[in-house]
């Protein structure tokens, strides 16, 4: 059985494709799944049954991150703040490096959601992806922080409580409200 990871932006992505390596199992780059050839590796892996797992993140944390990525990437304003990037249409945007960093990670997985053999969260990174690596008999790989941010976790000195209002706080529970949902986050800020 081979691995297939199921790449979804601002989720520790590009550490996890590392800790893969060439020779371990399949990965690529953001398009969209149902797009050639990613619509091809999928197909295969679920032909063959191969192990396929993803990463998310708390949406609340991801959101920061989202935002910050769209004024790396001059999608939005360089010093745009956070309402701003709430209030931005992400079905209108066309570039699709874009798009696959800003969406829900429910709406980037679909129609493979329910083909996925694990869901690894974030804030369980290195614990998932050891499990992964027993099941699997891997060697234990390094595992890097690529691409952080400015604004980490509360361990970090970052104050989520202080930086999320009332307003705030409902604004991404309906941006993101269906990654709540199937991934099983809190709704509060309680991290």
């Amino acid at each position: 059985m081979s691995l297939l990871y199921l790449r979804t932006a601002k989720t520790a992505s590009s550490s996890v494709n590392a800790w893969m390596g060439p020779k371990t199992g399949s990965t690529f780059n953001q398009r969209f799944l149902t797009e050639p050839p990613n619509d091809l590796k999928v197909s295969k892996a679920l032909e063959y049954n191969h192990y396929i797992f993803t990463t998310v993140r708390n949406p609340f944390t991801r959101a920061i991150s989202c935002w910050q990525q769209s004024i790396r990437s001059c999608w939005i304003p360089k010093d745009s703040p956070f309402e701003y990037f709430l209030d931005q249409d992400f079905s209108k945007i066309t570039d699709t490096h874009n798009k696959t960093h800003v969406i829900p990670i429910v709406e980037y997985l679909e129609p493979y959601l329910c083909d996925i053999n694990k869901v690894v969260k974030v804030e369980h990174l290195e614990r998932d992806l050891r499990e992964i690596e027993e099941k699997f008999g891997m060697e234990k790989r390094p595992l890097k922080a690529y691409n952080r941010g400015n604004y980490r976790t509360p361990r970090d000195g970052f104050d989520y409580k202080s930086f999320y209002t009332k307003e705030r706080i409902e604004r991404v529970l309906d941006k993101y409200a269906d990654d709540f949902i199937a991934f099983d986050y809190s709704k509060s800020i309680d991290f």
